[in-house]
């Protein structure tokens, strides 16, 4: 096992191959110290047999239901080891291994602190390249794999997260998970006696735990802001109570959020203490706040509602004149919404538990055409939103579908004009595709992870060639063609700190976990540098926040209106620019986090 770590980050000179930390250097492959210790173990046996009683060691590993694996970089993983975690990676997931050692290292103590108790062991995090990995995974019992939406997965200490181009979801994953095992030690013990003991005389609502764990996740956000907003005005929730039955996340996250807000963070930490002691969070609320739950909740209620009412006056609600009705009885999350050039047709993704299907819809008449479908309902593992990925050619003639079948990425375009279909298979160092779009007929642009940074691509169908154009470990997702001044160019979200266009394929001592921006590049000119688009100095989380065209694969939704009426709201678009070229109100009381 490796016992190297450093804390603080190397220089370039002091270490070439990876300047963030010296650290990476100790990463050793499992399976080969494994075979080296057997064989030294078997000839201990040996040795020693027949003179002194044997007894054993080994680590216990759960395992769960026999997955099918479509690959074998599971055969051989590799571990870095830092003074509060032991971090396993396989494959090409060392990029991936080494940010979340980092930044589990970076949070820890303000999570320990929050939490305010202590574990002696160190916790170990099984990092995936991406979800569909983290689905085929046997290590785990049945249970910590259950279709839990937006929450991260864990078994006793091990912590289980993956990689989606936003190093900031990953950085979620690590909070909650770190939170998840702390918190289950915490009010739960860890022997079996006060587990039992525990289980039996701690009664907590979901809220209290859910809540929680997402409130040391990640900060209120704008995107938690608008869910709560949509809940409270949609006048189906009379208390807190109700809420929290239907979606314990988001009211735990709310209330949580109102207490720190209103009384400090430490109060948390009291307030758990005490509830842990007294076994009741009525207790808790009265000996730290000095009021009952109930006042508390009536006080969160009417703080929210009373915010809410006032912003109300600020805003212009959308025209039901732009209303293009979507059939959709059952509510289905609906994903990469795509409107043709001319703007006759809307393209969407309806997605069942897993189970999809992708319609054209004519905009005038409101028929629709199922195009294509896939995949398999799956109540029992996180559901992927991801794929597939739609994309309009820019006479409005083809439709691109890439979708995933047993981990491979394939490429569908149907062409309405000839009527005719072909399709291919994507190149592998595509470890996962984010976003798509036409540049020409022959030309796809895409936000592609490669070695475990998402980086965007200039992808030939007919040569099936990939042409790079970013290199670096920043988030570069949602890549959407634009013409400007008759010049073709790129529009994406990134969270670099500046417009220079840099080669940095190695992690440094800045952690890529800032807000996004948008930038633009030009493709004719093709300049060492990005035009900045905007510029926020506030923290931002979520698809949202990052200014994606709506509808976008970052974007699952539900389209409604404030009347009540299933619809997809379509404003004047530009002939300048496909982007933004459509818009929702979602209801976000059942709006699926991005997975």
């Amino acid at each position: 096992m490796c016992t190297t770590w450093c804390p603080i980050p190397q220089s370039p000179d002091t270490d070439p191959h990876f300047p963030s930390c010296r650290f990476a250097k100790a990463a050793k492959p499992v399976a080969k110290m494994m075979k080296q210790f057997r064989c030294i173990a078997c000839l201990a046996v040996v040795l020693s047999v027949a003179v002194l009683p044997l007894g054993a060691q080994t680590m216990q590993t759960t395992f769960g239901k026999n997955r099918v694996q479509y690959h074998d970089d599971f055969d051989e993983w590799m571990m870095y080891e830092s003074p509060n975690f032991i971090t396993y990676w396989y494959g090409k997931g060392r990029n991936i291994g080494q940010a979340v050692v980092q930044l589990a290292e970076y949070d820890f103590y303000e999570i320990q602190g929050i939490i305010d108790h202590r574990i002696n062991d160190k916790l170990e995090i099984i990092v995936y390249t991406d979800l569909t990995d983290l689905k085929q995974s046997n290590i785990g019992s049945e249970e910590a794999f259950e279709n839990t939406t937006g929450q991260t997965k864990i078994q006793g200490n091990k912590i289980f997260v993956y990689f989606d181009g936003d190093h900031r979801h990953l950085r979620r994953q690590i909070r909650e998970g770190i939170a998840s095992v702390y918190l289950n030690s915490l009010l739960f013990g860890s022997n079996l006696q006060e587990i039992v003991q525990n289980a039996v005389l701690l009664n907590l609502p979901a809220w209290f735990k859910e809540g929680l764990i997402a409130f040391v996740g990640e900060k209120w956000s704008p995107e938690l802001d608008d869910q709560l907003r949509d809940a409270l005005l949609s006048g189906q929730y009379d208390d807190f109570d109700d809420l929290a039955e239907d979606n314990p996340r988001l009211a735990g996250h709310s209330l949580w959020y109102f207490i720190s807000e209103h009384f400090g963070v430490p109060t948390v930490s009291n307030l758990l203490y005490l509830t842990r002691i007294n076994r009741s969070v009525e207790s808790g609320f009265l000996y730290v706040l000095g009021s009952t739950f109930s006042k508390t909740a009536e006080s969160w209620k009417n703080y929210f509602t009373q915010r809410y009412k006032g912003e109300l006056k600020m805003g212009v609600p959308p025209d039901e004149a732009f209303a293009i009705p979507v059939k959709n009885k059952r509510q289905l999350p609906l994903t990469q919404l795509k409107v043709s050039p001319d703007g006759k047709k809307i393209a969407y993704v309806l997605n069942e538990i897993g189970r999809y299907r992708v319609w054209v819809q004519d905009v005038t008449a409101g028929t629709r055409e199922l195009v294509f479908h896939g995949g398999f309902r799956n109540a029992f593992q996180a559901t992927d939103y991801n794929y597939p990925l739609l994309a309009w050619s820019p006479n409005g003639q083809e439709l691109a579908i890439l979708y995933e079948s047993r981990d491979q990425l394939k490429l569908r375009r149907l062409n309405f004009y000839l009527d005719d279909e072909a399709e291919e298979l994507m190149p592998e160092q595509y470890q996962r595709i984010y976003s798509m779009d036409y540049l020409s007929p022959n030309e796809l642009v895409f936000t592609a992870s490669v070695n475990g940074f998402s980086d965007i691509f200039l992808y030939f169908i007919s040569t099936r060639q990939t042409q790079r154009i970013t290199n670096d470990f920043w988030d570069d997702l949602d890549a959407t063609v634009v013409h400007v001044r008759n010049r073709k160019g790129i529009l994406f979200a990134s969270n670099r700190p500046d417009s220079l266009k840099v080669d940095a394929p190695r992690l440094d001592t800045v952690l890529p976990i800032g807000h996004f921006d948008i930038f633009y590049y030009d493709l004719e000119g093709k300049p060492d540098e990005f035009v900045r688009v905007t510029h926020r100095p506030w923290p931002t989380s979520g698809s949202p926040s990052r200014s994606t065209p709506p509808g976008s694969a970052s974007s699952p939704m539900r389209p409604a209106s404030s009347t009540g009426k299933r619809a997809i709201w379509k404003p004047i678009c530009t002939t300048t620019t496909r982007w933004c070229a459509c818009a929702t109100a979602p209801s976000s009381s059942s709006t699926p986090t991005r997975a």
